[in-house]
């Protein structure tokens, strides 16, 4: 039954990452092609995605723990495909403008406030052993449904736009349908019970006790300074330059774009099939500060404006950092969260990376409209060394160990 399950939240996960993966190209792509936008326009359209986690992703949380997880996440798919809906009645009106893009990515940002931490807390209860094996499990159904995503919005991008909503919204008919299958499989010794969840009435202290939680762990407070810094510089840039990058340096189009986001999807998928090999990764918070120093060489890298070749590899290579990072960090943030904190603990997990990124892409956008692409990216590998050299002494996560549910 355990298996029948994995196999649904597997399923489900892809469809989820393959419409991540088409949104991750679109509205980019929107705003620096169709409505021509500046950089801080584009970082503005950017940011818009993600600075609904700012205010929403801890109410995420905290609905979570307090139950009726399936109810409210099958209320979520079905508010999202109403979006998409909408958006798509724009496209065939011809109706698109910033403040239509701004409302879209905007909405499905707080959307995403919610799904994020309701499907992570599913990874972490159904992992029975090995636990970095199993989120890296995770992460290659999210990569290979991300690619694909992004592979279907550079084909369909200029020739049939308006087919990437219609299979968004039977992507997300499909996870509904996933979590029915899950919902009825369930049972007690997978799921965490009713019983065992809080059912105190939404309160400021309730809201607070996930911090005051992380707060007092030295290993979470290590974790999410290092997750802080990985959205603000390198996630908030990565998103606001790369299309910046493509267009004025390379004169490349959507074509060279959903390659580059394909082959970093490629890089993160690379990386967990390298821990699923391994079997079990030593040493995951200090891989993790080393990660700080990967970033900032990559930055440097980019900076020097290499040919399309170094371009690829480096983007490429970057994404293989990132996979290795991101699965290492939810391992150890899943074995040192006790079961009642673990929904408003990921949620603070995911504000910490979602919430610095839309402020590192408008600080980077600004930058970029007064000292160029490439120099913001300079000054990133910078304060990418001195983070490094900032947090290597961080002993709470050089000695921290996974423990295998």
């Amino acid at each position: 039954m355990l298996i029948r399950i994995n196999t649904y939240y597997l399923t489900m996960v892809f469809l989820l990452s393959l419409v991540m993966g088409i949104q991750i190209i679109l509205i980019p792509w929107l705003a620096t092609e169709y409505l021509e936008l500046s950089p801080f326009f584009i970082a503005l359209v950017q940011s818009a995605v993600l600075f609904p986690n700012i205010a929403l992703l801890v109410f995420g949380g905290v609905s979570l723990d307090k139950g009726e997880l399936f109810n409210k996440f099958q209320g979520l798919l079905l508010v999202s495909s109403v979006i998409h809906l909408l958006f798509l009645f724009l496209l065939t009106q011809q109706g698109l403008s910033l403040f239509w893009v701004l409302l879209y990515a905007f909405l499905l940002g707080a959307i995403n406030a919610f799904v994020q931490p309701y499907k992570e807390y599913l990874a972490g209860i159904l992992a029975t052993s090995n636990l970095q094996a199993h989120i890296a499990k995770n992460r290659i159904c999210l990569y290979l449904g991300q690619g694909i995503g992004i592979g279907l919005a550079s084909q369909l991008y200029q020739s049939s736009l308006i087919f990437l909503p219609m299979i968004q919204i039977l992507a997300l008919f499909l996870v509904f349908i996933c979590l029915v299958l899950i919902k009825r499989q369930k049972n007690k010794n997978v799921l965490i019970s009713e019983k065992n969840q809080n059912k105190e009435k939404f309160s400021y202290s309730l809201l607070t006790s996930g911090f005051k939680f992380c707060w007092g762990s030295k290993v979470l407070r290590s974790l999410l300074t290092i997750t802080a810094v990985n959205g603000f510089f390198h996630m908030g840039v990565f998103i606001v330059a790369l299309p910046i990058l493509v267009k004025t340096i390379y004169r490349g189009d959507v074509e060279l774009f959903s390659f580059l986001q394909g082959l970093f999807t490629v890089g993160m998928l690379l990386s967990a099939l390298i821990i699923i090999y391994r079997k079990k990764l030593e040493g995951p918070g200090r891989r993790m500060i080393f990660s700080i120093l990967y970033s900032g060489l990559i930055l440097l890298g980019l900076s020097a404006g290499p040919t399309v070749t170094g371009l690829l590899f480096l983007v490429f290579l970057w994404g293989v950092v990132v996979g290795i990072s991101a699965t290492l960090g939810r391992s150890i943030l899943q074995s040192s969260t006790d079961p009642e904190y673990m929904g408003r603990v990921i949620s603070i997990y995911q504000l910490t990376l979602f919430g610095f990124a839309p402020l590192g892409a408008i600080c980077a956008g600004i930058a970029i409209s007064s000292l160029g692409v490439l120099m913001v990216l300079k000054i990133s590998a910078i304060m990418s060394f001195i983070a490094f050299t900032g947090t290597f002494f961080i002993r709470s996560l050089w000695d921290v160990e996974v423990t295998d549910a």
